[in-house]
């Protein structure tokens, strides 16, 4: 039985790209095996079981980039990390190894080169990761979402700009429809907040700061996902207040929340951005500034420059308010459409369609 291994996680930037390309990998070819690396404390621990697939643990933390104890101790989990992808590869015997970046994707894939496996990588920002950048030169093939990503790498000739891979699903939902499923106004303009997987703090605090702004007049109507951090302080602010507000912990349907929007306020993670430009959506980008090598905010530059979004730094979001500023942009139609059109053309909503078919490449010359 053919066997593909995806190796990353953590976020959800690292882990829903994999977790996509799996999905269409079993879609095309139900008899591949897939077989997840992650580790106890991401995302991937909860989400990769439920979806139905295998999950290997492999015990590495990654470098913090502030003063932390566990810096000390990164050598020792990397080596541990390294011995362990090893016994994987042997036990497991891949065809193919996969990574989707984060720290937790370098021990599998440096393992399989070592062992004569294909090692392929799928970079998701625009300034790539260090794990990307350390590998690029041993792997077979590196998919990049950004043609602005090339100038980071030395080799050339393995570099592909395909996008990042979103479900399809993400473009098959009507408008009307998606409203209906989340139960919200079919009239009114729909402003859809994010956060990220987990929230973000200073966006809820800077609406929650302005919230007077929405009591007693016809404003549009915002869905919120507050990360499940903050969702009890945002209840309680919103409690007794007649507001066009739905705020939820986490939003599951997501395809139908980008269907149901009229414009996006998010982070700018990599994933996100790919949805959010798949769907043809305006945004305000707000980068989250201890990213690694401040990459959200180089995501964000590239939609600011094609006139699909606008971006605010979070240190700038104390003065600015960004209630009046959304409903300002939702309210400019001619904007909008433009910034729509804009956001169009920069989705790839052929990436996944381009990754799955080269990995089945590899996995059938493996066989030969």
């Amino acid at each position: 039985m053919p066997k593909v291994m995806l190796a990353g996680g953590g976020t959800g930037g690292h882990l829903f790209p994999a977790l996509a390309i799996a999905d269409e990998l079993k879609k095309r070819r139900p008899e591949i095996e897939i077989v997840f690396v992650g580790t106890k404390r991401g995302l991937e621990a909860r989400l990769v079981p439920e979806r139905g697939y295998r999950l290997l643990f492999l015990e590495i933390r990654g470098f913090k980039r502030s003063l932390d104890l566990h810096n000390f101790l990164f050598p020792y989990y990397v080596i541990k990390a390294l011995r362990q992808a090893k016994d994987l590869m042997k036990f497991e015997k891949p065809d193919v190894v996969v990574g989707t970046g984060g720290y937790v994707s370098g021990p599998p894939l440096k393992a399989a080169r070592k062992m004569g496996i294909p090692v392929l990588v799928q970079e998701q920002n625009s300034y790539p990761g260090i794990t990307t950048r350390l590998l690029a030169k041993q792997a077979q093939k590196v998919f990049l979402a950004y043609e602005e990503s090339r100038k980071f790498f030395k080799r050339q000739d393995n570099l592909e700009v395909v996008g990042n891979p979103v479900r399809s699903d993400f473009t098959q939902i009507d408008k009307v429809q998606a409203r209906r499923n989340l139960k919200l106004d079919e009239k009114k303009k729909i402003i859809l907040i994010l956060g990220g997987s987990q929230g973000a703090m200073a966006i809820n605090d800077s609406l929650l700061q302005h919230l007077s702004h929405l009591e007693g007049q016809d404003w549009p109507q915002i869905l919120w996902q507050t990360g499940p951090n903050d969702f009890e302080r945002v209840k309680e602010a919103l409690r007794d207040r007649i507001l066009p507000v739905t705020a939820v912990p986490f939003i599951q349907e997501m395809a139908a929340a980008y269907a149901a929007s009229d414009l996006v306020v998010s982070r700018a993670g990599a994933l996100t951005l790919a949805e959010i430009t798949m769907c043809g959506k305006p945004a305000i980008l707000i980068p989250y500034p201890f990213a690694a090598a401040d990459h959200q905010r180089h995501n964000a530059a590239v939609l600011v420059k094609a006139g699909a979004a606008e971006m605010i730094l979070e240190k700038d979001l104390p003065q600015i308010n960004l209630v009046q500023r959304m409903f300002e942009l939702v309210r400019d139609e001619k904007r909008l459409e433009s910034m729509s059109v804009q956001s169009k053309k920069l989705g790839k909503p052929e990436a996944l369609d381009r990754i799955v078919t080269e990995i089945l490449k590899y996995l059938d010359n493996s066989k030969n």
